[in-house]
């Protein structure tokens, strides 16, 4: 089974991302880079804007009518056409093309390096490993070898030269803004402006990248209390209008399931009310074991906020608790009782045709 048809996929989601002012946050190019250390959640600083060199490069000419979102995410990221096409040439040789035998194109290339500059930032900030993204590879149906072979030159070769992520400026804040947005929500489903004027803003990439992963479009956070901040991305659909439909809520240190339950009740309409707890495990094909705690909540104002956004409207809202985290292929880890990461989420999660509920 060829990778890049996944690839290609979450290629697709940065180019939509960047197209409508996503990603396009990192600082110019440079070369052999290494990543800072996460920051704590509570050691984030919530006042000073970014420098100026931290903003995005000038989009090209629009005259040209030609979109050249991948080309500019990925000179942002230091990653130029010699680099993309050494990339493409491993990746045609191991599989991770468009099938066996087929050269991928100069675009093709570009689309599995949008990917896999997201690949090296996670493994930088501690959000994935090499050994869990060669496990990943081979559950997609690379081989051993080549899933080893795409490792190791990602790590050796690629990512040395992808520039780490930097958020834009943020933004001039005057807090006090009221408790529900116009149509009664309290964060999840309401627009950024309402959190804007609710919650002081703190830096994304210092905090949420090692817990939730590197964005594909305008990352976000907030910090709620001395020891718990909201990541989220703006999600690029038009129809959303920068409507938050899914936040985590990290912790700096675990918690338990009685504040984990305030915390995400605070971020409900006030007609939330909890429904009993279903656990669940990481799915058949993640090559980890794991487990995290789902718990719905039935809230009539969801569903108008839907409603209102065109999407399914329906009275439910979800929040999967993790003890330590979650990455693309699961929980990180059994659930144990604490809480170190909610993910909330409008609409309920239900077991499986298995009978299975799934992290």
């Amino acid at each position: 089974m060829s990778r890049y048809r996944r690839a290609v996929g979450t290629a697709l989601l940065v180019a939509a991302a960047l197209a409508v002012g996503g990603c396009g946050s990192d600082a110019e190019p440079s070369t052999a880079h290494t990543s800072a250390v996460p920051e704590d959640v509570t050691g984030m600083e919530s006042t000073a804007p970014a420098d100026e060199s931290d903003t995005d490069p000038a989009p090209a000419e629009a005259a040209t009518g030609a979109d050249t979102s991948m080309e500019d995410f990925l000179a942002a990221a230091g990653v130029d056409d010699a680099l993309v096409n050494q990339l493409g040439e491993v990746g045609d040789a191991n599989n991770y093309g468009l099938g066996e035998g087929v050269e991928t194109g100069l675009e093709d290339r570009r689309g599995l390096a949008t990917v896999q500059v997201t690949t090296c930032r996670n493994v930088a900030v501690g959000y994935r490993t090499w050994e869990g993204i060669q496990y990943s590879d081979e559950a997609d149906g690379a081989t051993e070898d080549q899933a080893a072979a795409m490792a190791d030159f990602l790590r050796t070769e690629f990512c040395p030269h992808v520039a780490p992520f930097k958020e834009a400026p943020l933004p001039e804040q005057t807090l006090g803004g009221p408790a529900e947005d116009d149509l009664g929500g309290r964060g999840l489903a309401s627009p950024v402006t309402w959190w804007d004027g609710r919650y002081p803003r703190v830096s994304w990439s210092k905090a949420c990248a090692a817990q939730t992963g590197m964005p594909t479009g305008d990352p976000v956070a907030y910090r709620l209390a001395r020891d718990e901040v909201v990541c989220a991305t703006v999600p690029p659909a038009t129809a959303l209008k920068e409507h938050l439909i899914n936040v985590d809520v990290v912790f700096s240190s675990p918690v338990d399931e009685d504040r984990a339950r305030k915390a995400a009740l605070a971020l409900l309409p006030s007609d939330a009310s909890a429904t009993d707890p279903t656990e669940g495990t990481n799915p058949d094909w993640s090559y980890m074991d794991g487990g995290c705690l789902n718990i719905n909540f039935r809230t009539a104002t969801m569903e108008g906020l839907m409603d209102e956004l065109g999407q399914g409207p329906e009275p439910w809202a979800s929040a999967l608790y993790y003890s330590d985290g979650a990455i693309e292929d699961g929980a990180v880890g059994d659930y144990t009782g604490e809480v170190k990461q909610i993910s909330l989420s409008t609409g309920a999660n239900e077991p499986g045709a298995s009978g299975e509920l799934t992290c």
